[in-house]
């Protein structure tokens, strides 16, 4: 799901994807958030436009995903994969993005948590 929003955003925002990066950082209590940075020195504003515009970027991260001919046990270029994840490639699954995405959306207005 993180590719799939950093790709999203990208898209969405007219970014370009080597200017915003992203990790998942483990909380207490088992839950996992979804961190979202930018990666050019100094920071360019990226997380704030793309928290102002999530429901947009969630729609394009779904639209990615849903819209693929690859497998959804396996992800491809298209979809997930990137230069820049490589090292991550045998762990993406676009289904397994897809059905984080679809219910996202479907549960109404989506609202980030800056920090």
């Amino acid at each position: 799901m993180l590719y799939a929003l950093l790709e999203g955003a990208a898209e969405q925002l007219e970014l370009s994807s080597d200017d915003i990066g992203g990790t998942l950082y483990a909380r207490p209590g088992g839950n996992t958030s979804i961190v979202l940075f930018d990666a050019v020195p100094g920071g360019a504003g990226s997380p704030v436009r793309i928290a102002a515009a999530l429901d947009r970027v969630v729609e394009a991260a779904l639209h990615r995903v849903a819209t693929c001919d690859c497998g959804e046990e396996t992800s491809c270029y298209g979809c997930l994969r990137s230069y820049r994840n490589q090292s991550h490639h045998e762990d993406l699954a676009r289904g397994c993005a897809l059905e984080i995405l679809q219910p996202l959306l479907a549960s109404g207005p989506l609202t980030a948590v800056p920090h």
